[in-house]
């Protein structure tokens, strides 16, 4: 019965032996799969699924850059309202300005308004590097924008116009009524050869409150 039991044993062995030197010493686990530019982004705002809109005073520092510099002040309101309205509320911004920056957007509006797509990876959790082109024809071009694995590290995006000018930016959020929104932003705007600093500060958010939609234009 031992001999019995022993060659058995070798038996099983030699064939475990030959399977591994087939199949090689150790199965391969099959890497994760690459997320898509929408769940990228899903990850960095997966704290405001539950946000349906936004109402937050903001204050922008302003620096003009071309032959002479000088700074002004800007305050106003900033609107949001799913599923991808955003608003500029700032007197001394001119309409077109206003327009813009409701094409620009931000990361809740970003999966409707562009078609986006990951071009670049380091690892499963990033750093990320996504493009993308507006959905529906405006003055935007295209716009790329960098995620970190980290939601609390800043979000870095840049715009390129239709007529050449370019929009560089960087945000950095905090915590606001159970959500992650923007704390700070700084943008750097370089338009027909005129640059300009724009360093923007959230206040206090009142969120999930009515917002008229003619807030939005319409």
């Amino acid at each position: 019965m031992q001999a019995s039991a022993a060659r058995q044993m070798v038996c099983a062995l030699t064939a475990a032996a030959t399977l591994t030197a087939t199949v090689g010493a150790s199965p391969t686990i099959p890497a994760a799969t690459t997320p898509t530019a929408t769940e990228i982004l899903a990850r960095y705002t997966g704290h405001d699924a539950a946000l349906l809109s936004y109402t937050v005073p903001i204050r922008i520092d302003v620096r003009v850059k071309k032959l002479l510099t000088w700074h002004f002040g800007l305050s106003g309101t900033q609107y949001f309202k799913r599923p991808a309205h955003i608003a500029l509320d700032v007197e001394r911004v001119p309409p077109q300005g206003r327009k813009l920056f409701a094409e620009i957007g931000t990361p809740l509006t970003w999966p409707m308004q562009y078609d986006l797509r990951l071009v670049a990876a380091n690892g499963d959790r990033g750093p990320y590097h996504l493009e993308g082109v507006p959905k529906h024809p405006n003055d935007i071009a295209r716009m790329t924008v960098d995620v970190d694995g980290d939601p609390s590290a800043p979000l870095h995006a840049q715009w390129w116009t239709t007529d050449g000018s370019t929009i560089d930016m960087r945000i950095t959020e905090q915590p606001a009524g159970g959500y992650e929104l923007p704390k700070h932003a700084d943008a750097d705007l370089n338009i027909s050869g005129t640059k300009i600093h724009a360093a923007i500060d959230y206040g206090p958010y009142a969120v999930n409150e009515a917002v008229a939609d003619a807030k939005f234009g319409g």
